[in-house]
């Protein structure tokens, strides 16, 4: 059937062609064998010219039609493909940052041992979503709403991790230094002390906001990948759209 649907125009401009010469060829056996009058032979010449130009013209106008509502769907199932990527590419990023961050396990050693991260750039790592405001057309604006949260969810954990990096190497590390504090068991009071109140809160709160982001993140991420891979199937029926299997 989907071979069938890519062939329409052709398949039309068959049936229309056999249906003019059919027209033509009959009312030439009629006027041959005195079916009709000979003097009505001019009026079926001139409504078979202009049936046939009509049957033109109108085929031409809907083959183009046609390939432009082809062009739209391929653009459209192409935009769909490219956010489902790169909710993906996204998930990978959460996911290996995630995994450095499960092996410091209490609020301490996440907010004083666990060392700056360096993640790649991620900035172009994007959603277009200019491409994909046909979804408001097709009454599913929530899900676009949806996407755009998840962007910015993204985003902000990746900030909450470059934040968390400039206090830490900045300030937090050049005080663990000083007071001699690094790679020594030492009272989790003496470090209180010692760091002052704004560094060591300011250590164990940054830690906590960069676990929550990025744990947020992770989970959304998939939900959202699966939820628009499920529309996408819906909106494209038969249509082949990148996957991606959980790790």
């Amino acid at each position: 059937m989907k071979i069938l649907r890519n062939y329409q125009p052709e398949i039309f401009g068959v049936i229309v062609a056999l249906a003019v010469l059919n027209i033509w060829y009959l009312s030439s056996v009629a006027i041959e064998y005195a079916v009709v009058p000979k003097s009505y032979d001019y009026l079926i010449r001139a409504l078979t010219v202009a049936v046939g130009g009509f049957i033109g013209a109108f085929s031409a106008f809907w083959l183009k039609t046609y390939e432009e509502e082809k062009k739209n769907k391929e653009k459209q199932k192409s935009a769909l493909n490219s956010a489902l990527f790169v909710l993906i590419r996204q998930i990978n990023a959460i996911q290996c940052i995630k995994r450095d961050l499960e092996k410091f396990k209490t609020p301490f050693d996440r907010g004083l041992s666990l060392p700056a991260m360096k993640p790649p750039d991620y900035s172009n790592l994007k959603q277009d979503i200019d491409s994909l405001q046909f979804l408001i057309e097709n009454d599913n604006a929530q899900d676009l709403m949806e996407l755009t949260i998840e962007q910015e969810r993204f985003e902000q954990a990746i900030n909450s991790i470059n934040i968390r990096n400039a206090f830490y190497v900045n300030e937090v590390q050049p005080a663990l230094s000083f007071h001699a504090l690094n790679g020594r068991p030492v009272p989790l009071a003496e470090y209180e002390e010692k760091l002052g109140e704004r560094l060591f809160q300011g250590a164990m709160n940054g830690a906590a906001v960069l676990y929550a982001h990025v744990y947020a993140s992770d989970l959304s991420l998939y939900e959202k990948y699966t939820s628009l891979r499920e529309l996408a199937k819906k909106l494209f029926p038969g249509e082949k759209f990148v996957a991606w299997v959980k790790m």
